[in-house]
């Protein structure tokens, strides 16, 4: 069986950087973001909102790193903070790698864009030990999808499917092949497998690794593609109506997927943060992600 990398005929200049979080890569970038490291820089997060001063009647404004503008659950939230003198700032990046390095170099005060799994990757590999997770927010499922079969039973033959190229998402993808049945995957693979974990094929399989945001694209050329929610969501698919098969975010080892609001680990303590924490994981918000994302996110909080 083959494995190989393929562009599929697109360029590859759109591969910007790795995918990793919720969703997918979002194209949009306020002045908020492309001065993180000038302004926002030299203030430090609004001077850490001035300790946290919570017992103050000023306003405290605390600076949020996210990925692209689609922010409802947040403007409900921040409704929600205005009795507590508190406000959010929306900082919005467009990769997934500088959120966390604003957030190191106290650019943000937070972000919340990313699963867990692939939290703890970065902060493991770039040595940050100082960043820990304030609260859980959301899952996102992530789907297999067609443009040739309406069942996965019903494809016979080659079968040519794509998977993110990135190591968190590809390797979900390759654990979501396995519970349909394509593949197996070596047992000491862990949580985040490579092709090169890959055991044995159920099926005559050719595993093609491209960036996300290619994958929609290239649908009429493939058989199946594993793809993330919110690139899915960005070209116009849902879980519900064009997914073949998708996730059960209930299953235990999904909550590697959970996205996460993270913070430093010596401010996730303090008055603010926490109520911060709990505006989010509210009713009021979950209704918000309830309504607006209409079963392509889910609320992971009771």
């Amino acid at each position: 069986m083959k494995k190989r990398i393929l562009a599929l005929g697109l360029t590859v200049a759109l591969a910007a950087a790795s995918l990793a979080a919720c969703g997918g890569v979002s194209t949009k970038t306020t002045e908020k973001a492309t001065e993180a490291g000038t302004e926002q820089g030299s203030e430090k997060a609004t001077e850490a909102a001035k300790e946290e001063k919570a017992d103050s009647g000023e306003l405290r404004t605390y600076k949020l790193g996210v990925n692209g503008s689609d922010h409802e659950e947040w403007e409900k939230a921040n409704e929600l903070l205005q009795k507590d003198n508190i406000k959010l700032e929306m900082v919005e990046f467009s990769d997934y790698v500088k959120p966390n390095e604003a957030l190191e170099d106290g650019e943000i005060d937070l972000n919340a864009f990313q699963t867990e799994i692939y939290f703890n990757n970065f902060v493991k590999e770039r040595g940050y030990t100082d960043l820990g997770v304030l609260a859980y927010t959301q899952v996102a499922p992530m789907g297999i999808y067609s443009s040739k079969y309406k069942s996965l039973d019903e494809a016979t033959g080659h079968l040519i499917i794509a998977i993110p190229n990135d190591v968190t998402n590809g390797g979900r993808a390759l654990k979501f092949l396995e519970k349909n049945g394509f593949l197996t995957l070596k047992k000491e693979a862990g949580l985040t497998p490579t092709v090169m974990d890959i055991e044995k094929y159920n099926k005559d399989v050719e595993i093609v690794e491209m960036v996300a945001t290619q994958i929609p694209a290239s649908l009429p050329d493939l058989s199946f593609a594993c793809i993330n929610n919110g690139v899915a969501k960005d070209a116009g698919l849902t879980l519900k109506n064009d997914a073949i098969v998708y996730e059960d975010y209930k299953e235990p080892d999904m909550k590697n997927y959970w996205n996460i609001i993270a913070a430093k680990k010596d401010r996730i303590e303090s008055e603010d943060f926490q109520k911060i924490k709990k505006a989010y994981n509210s009713d009021e918000v979950k209704q918000v992600i309830l309504e607006h994302y209409d079963g392509q996110s889910i609320p992971v909080w009771d």
